[in-house]
């Protein structure tokens, strides 16, 4: 009797840890580029591949490379900026591998109140302060093409590197007079009576990779079937996202979602701004870090080029493509 209790208790104990969901930590500066993660989460994407995953926020990617570098939490979200690739170019271990924010990224420049009437055309811009989110930053780049567009580079305006909710104060104090920003941002600052210049996404080229998940390198070797299911549900969510940035009928889902985790708790902003484009695949826009590599070099941020095998892992979307077409999705 005992024996068969015993070998119950063990049966028992070894299906529960057959069943026990891998656990992943994925840091993040909430934004919508969460969007597809979120709805992962939320549809029940992670959890159809036996994974549970947490989403901790912070201020800055900055401030998540040292814990994805150390292995602290294997993966963060970021925007594409000249830290990743200085990272890349010391050695450490790190990895682009699928995309967040792409395409029609609906980033804009803003003028502050009443600026309109004098700033017509990107030239304008020249002797302005104007806020990007840090040196060597995605915003900083997408700044300095826009300029390029009039003949004009970074060093014809005076640049603040600004948090964008900082950004939002000071441009109604009138501490700057334009700023690069990002939904919900830019429309936050829309209803302060701010007005927009241009959408960058109209002329920075090639269509612009702004923002994707990263991993630690060791991790994701020692961990090819985690990653891979881990990015086959993440592709679904990126899926159903994107239904919403176009104006589907679960938008008003997602904005539920987004006021589940974001720290801007007001509908409104969510409701009336663009959200960033997801590529259906996770796919990666190659060019466009090549082209921001190009401009960082450049500016004199970065000295030589990091290879693109080093830049951005492709096979693991490819991978997890296969997993989710063998299941007819």
């Amino acid at each position: 009797m005992r024996r068969f209790i015993l070998s119950a208790l063990i049966a028992s104990t070894l299906a529960w840890n057959a069943q026990a969901a891998d656990k992943i930590v994925v840091g993040t500066v909430p934004n919508t580029s969460d969007g597809p993660i979120i709805c992962a989460i939320e549809k029940g994407y992670f959890k159809e591949q036996n994974i549970e995953v947490e989403l901790t926020s912070f201020r800055t990617a900055s401030d998540m490379t040292p814990m994805v570098v150390r292995g602290d939490i294997p993966i963060m979200g970021g925007g594409v900026s000249v830290s990743y690739f200085n990272a890349l170019a010391q050695g450490m271990p790190l990895r682009y591998f699928l995309s967040r924010a792409q395409i029609r990224s609906h980033h804009k420049i803003i003028l502050r109140k009443g600026l309109d009437a004098k700033v017509k055309t990107v030239a304008d811009l020249k002797g302005l302060r104007i806020a990007t989110t840090a040196a060597g930053g995605f915003s900083e780049y997408e700044l300095g093409k826009a300029l390029e567009t009039a003949g004009l580079t970074l060093d014809d305006v005076e640049t603040k590197p600004l948090a964008m909710p900082q950004t939002l104060t000071a441009m109604v104090n009138g501490a700057i007079d334009a700023a690069v920003l990002i939904p919900p941002f830019d429309g936050g600052a829309m209803r302060d009576g701010a007005t927009m210049l241009v959408r960058l996404d109209h002329i920075v080229k090639p269509e612009m990779e702004v923002a994707g998940l990263i991993y630690n390198t060791d991790w994701a070797a020692k961990n090819r079937d985690l990653l891979d299911r881990f990015t086959a549900a993440y592709i679904k969510g990126a899926r159903y996202f994107q239904k919403a940035v176009e104006n589907g009928p679960n938008r008003d889902e997602i904005i539920d979602y987004f006021l589940k985790y974001a720290p801007i708790k007001n509908r409104a902003i969510f409701a009336d701004t663009s959200w960033s484009d997801v590529n259906p695949n996770g796919k990666v826009v190659v060019a466009s870090l090549l082209d921001q590599q190009d401009f960082y070099i450049r500016r004199g941020y970065l000295k030589a080029k990091i290879p693109v095998e080093k830049l951005v892992d492709e096979e693991t979307a490819v991978r997890a493509l296969k997993l989710l077409q063998a299941k007819g999705e």
